[in-house]
Order: structure tokens, then sequence, then C-alpha cells
């Protein structure tokens, strides 16, 4: 599988009552709003948390958008007369404490997709101005650059439902074959080239502080514990940031951790079509002092013996014993 200079480059078709000034698009589904290009989808509210004191309440909203068209997108903003403020967010971890941090933007690459979940990214609504229960619905207007101005609603559920009504009606994502045109410096990885072996793919970043090296360092782990069944084990490192990522960095990076470890890279177009056939999210953003701030899903995919996707591994089952179950079910005898 090696490439000719031990490069890997990845190639696209990889097998995840407001007044606006503009009209929202029909749909087929009531929770689903079009504008444009733009779908928005699975729109959730988790009941608000009180301050204790009155116009103190916050609420997170959480979302699925889709970008169908053949030009990028940013969300720059969102608004609602339900609260004083609406501001995107993103769940950060450092020194072993959560936090939030604002974002000014939100790219959605063309063709491709980004969620906005519980531990990542979300909309905060801060200063409820009335109360808000399971069962309500909350207005709000995505402000789009190029699409425009979106109103969409947001179903309130309780937060053990959270989870189940963001998924409700999400396709599963189908991994397929990588094809497309070879670059001289390396090759594509072709999935289907890999039955019979089990395959762990996971997206991230070489300069990722905490998620990336925790889990490369347990997939590791669960190698050696293994044994000799490691051979028919495949790990494969994808970067969302190939505007620092090149195939060189990528690959050398993940043999950091194991020789046996593959990292992928390659132009925006592939990575976002590949992200978007596993239904994955995440966010690059560099400010003028060169600095770079990346979101992205924690998520590990385990590709079955026969190719399909037997198992999608959240963030929170990331361990040496959950990925050690996962894999010797993929494998079977």
């Amino acid at each position: 599988m090696r490439g000719r200079y031990g490069v890997w480059v990845l190639s696209a078709g990889l097998a995840a009552g407001m007044a606006t000034g503009c009209r929202e698009h029909a749909s087929p589904r009531r929770d689903e709003f079009r504008l444009g290009g733009i779908v928005v989808r699975n729109v959730v509210g988790t009941e608000p948390v009180s301050g204790g004191a009155p116009g103190e309440a916050t609420m997170g909203v959480f979302l699925i958008i889709s970008n169908e068209g053949d030009l990028g997108d940013t969300l720059a903003g969102v608004e609602t007369p339900l609260a004083a403020t609406a501001q995107l967010h993103r769940m950060m971890s450092e020194g072993g404490m959560s936090m939030m941090m604002p974002l000014t933007e939100l790219p959605v690459p063309r063709h491709g997709e980004v969620r906005l979940k519980p531990d990542g990214m979300h909309v905060m609504l801060e200063g409820l101005r009335r109360r808000v229960s399971a069962g309500d619905t909350v207005p709000l207007v995505l402000i789009f650059r190029r699409a425009g101005r979106l109103p969409v609603r947001a179903r309130v559920v309780p937060y053990d439902r959270l989870e189940q009504s963001l998924s409700a009606g999400a396709a599963t994502p189908s991994p397929r074959p990588v094809l497309g045109p070879r670059r001289s410096d390396g090759r594509v990885l072709d999935l289907a080239g890999e039955r019979g072996n089990v395959v762990l793919v996971f997206f991230g970043d070489t300069h990722c502080p905490d998620l990336c090296p925790l889990t490369l360092a347990d997939v590791v782990a669960v190698r050696r514990r293994l044994g000799p069944r490691a051979e028919r084990v495949k790990f494969v490192f994808v970067t969302v940031d190939p505007g620092w990522d090149t195939p060189e960095r990528t690959m050398a990076y993940a043999r950091q951790f194991e020789a046996t470890f593959i990292g992928l890279s390659g132009d925006s177009t592939a990575l976002a079509e590949v992200q978007r056939s596993f239904h994955v999210a995440s966010w690059v953003a560099r400010d003028s002092a060169s600095n770079v701030l990346v979101a992205h899903s924690a998520t590990v995919f385990v590709v079955g013996r026969d190719g399909g996707l037997a198992r999608v591994v959240p963030h929170s089952e990331v361990d040496v014993d959950h990925l050690y179950a996962d894999v010797t079910g993929a494998l079977g005898s």
C-alpha cells in the first residue's frame, strides 16, 4: 500500500414568524429549512439552564448545515427575539477543564456538511426573555454571507433526548473506495483493496494539542493488545487542514506513533468530499498572526472486513477498552 515516497494523498470520491426580507424555501420535511444551496435540519434546543436571576437563563441550540451548492458559504451570525444575545460557540478542553470559545464565523464548504453538536460547536442563547420548556419551538435566523438570512425553528427537548433528536433521520456514513488521479508524490487509498482487514479512520490535524495525539496513542495500545491479530488492523489518519498538513507532513505525523499508520492529505475539494461521505464536520481559521484554530469531530470509524461501516465510535467511547472491543468484534473469528 505504500506510495512511491511513502506518502499518500486523498482524492475526491470516497465511499459522513420573523421578518427577514427573504422567503424560506418549501421543504418536504417539517424540520428541514432551505435557502439556495444551504439546507439546515435537525435544529434542536436543550431545556434552558437558569442562572438564578431573571434574564440569566441560557440554552444551547444544535443543528446540521449542508451546502449542496458549488460555492462555499459562511455562517456569519445568528439572531433571535427570544434572547439578549445569540453567539456561535465552540466547546474546548484545556488543562482538564471545559470552556466555551466564541466563534465569529463558521465556514460551510461547498458540497460539504457542518454539524453543531454537544462537546463541539453550537449556538448559545443567553438572557432568555421568556420561559421555555420541552415541547416549545424557538425562532432563529441564521445569517449566511452568500445565501442570506434563513429563518429556522428549534425544537426544545430534554437533555437526555438530545442525541436521539440530533440523529433522527440522519444518513448512515457509507465509506466507498477512493478513486481519482494519482499525484506524482504518492497514491490514493482504496478501501476496496483493504477487504479482509479492519480499517480505523480518524479525522484530525497535525497541530491538534489533545484529541488527536490521545486517540492515536489509544490505537497504538489497542494494536499492542491485539498481538498477531494487529496485522489485520489498519489505521488511517485524515487531515482536516490540508492548507498546512501536506501529504509528507501528515504521513510523518501519523508514523511518529507507529510505522504502520497511514496519514492522508489532499486538496480541499477532495477532503470536503471525503468528510461529507463520513458525515464529519471540521472548521479551520487563521488570524493575521498566523495562529490557527481548528475544530473537528473526535469520532473513530471502524470499517469492517467486508468494506462496510461496522461501528461509529463517539468521542465519549474513544478509549483503549472500547476500541479494543469494537475492533475485535469487527475482526470476528
